[in-house]
């Protein structure tokens, strides 16, 4: 039988909570805590490594909703024949436990497993499920009443979401004043554009983040020619053909800090250049 649930050995649990403690760091204006949090995403989430293709694997189960009967159960197939030829079980153990290693070294020891995540019961049958398919002597019960979890929660209907939506236990009023106390605050830091990029950047999505690099780059050049067009300042105008070639020699693919930040700083000239 595999191993009773372990929430600090949860790929989505463990992962979901490494995005909150990035957010709550920028939410704070600690921009350390939170690259240190993002390094630790990039170093142990590589291409090639195991925890990568558990974590696949976990958000395919976890984020499907509203599918029919019969298609829940050929994902769940699917699913248990990749766990049984797509995983080292020694070396994502081993992945694993470096990655706990370095959570609590470089955050602090059990810091972020105190993120709160909305999703923990769900979370838990899709690894209890993953242990139990690469288990060589898995439990016939507990991964029959386990699937039976995962077959309902792959045919549940995605809830309705009404864009006035107001939590329970908080009133209109207060609501509005959270909002408007968060936008005053927060709002003049990122914009629409520089926080998809963050998004894409700390998701690990290369293709996408390369696509809106490209989007970024491309509307950036355009929406400056408009402008030069119109301007009569001397000086910008001569400024001008500097900017555009730095912004032409941003090289789209490369996904370091560094070119982040550069991509950042045009996705901030874009919202210049467009409120003139």
């Amino acid at each position: 039988m595999a191993k009773n649930h372990n929430k600090k050995r949860n790929i989505g649990i463990i992962y979901e909570q490494i995005i909150n403690y990035v957010c709550n760091s920028l939410i704070e204006e600690n921009k350390s805590n939170a690259e240190a949090a993002i390094n630790i995403i990039k170093t142990h989430f590589t291409e090639k490594s195991q925890l990568r293709k558990e974590y696949k694997l976990f958000k395919a189960l976890s984020e499907t909703q509203n599918v029919s009967g019969q298609l829940a159960s050929q994902i769940i197939t699917e699913a248990k024949k990749a766990c049984n030829y797509m995983f080292d079980s020694k070396v994502l153990e081993e992945e694993k436990s470096y990655l706990i290693k370095d959570l609590n070294y470089t955050i602090g020891k059990g810091i972020i497993f105190e993120e709160k995540v909305k999703n923990y019961r769900k979370y838990a049958t899709i690894q209890t499920l993953l242990n139990e398919w690469r288990s060589e002597v898995s439990s016939f019960d507990k991964t029959t009443e386990y699937e039976i979890k995962l077959h309902e929660s792959l045919t549940q209907k995605n809830p309705v979401i009404e864009n006035n939506f107001v939590p329970q236990k908080v009133d209109k009023l207060t609501y509005k004043i959270m909002n408007e106390m968060f936008d005053k605050k927060y709002k003049t830091h990122l914009n629409d554009t520089q926080k998809e990029i963050i998004t894409l950047y700390i998701e690990d999505n290369d293709s996408k983040l390369e696509e809106k690099y490209q989007a970024v780059k491309e509307s950036c050049d355009f929406l400056l020619e408009r402008y030069i067009e119109k301007c009569n300042n001397e000086i910008l105008k001569e400024k001008y053909l500097s900017v555009k070639a730095n912004i032409n020699k941003l090289n789209t693919g490369i996904k370091t800090k560094e070119n982040l930040q550069k991509f950042l700083t045009i996705g901030k000239l874009k919202e210049e250049v467009l409120g003139e």
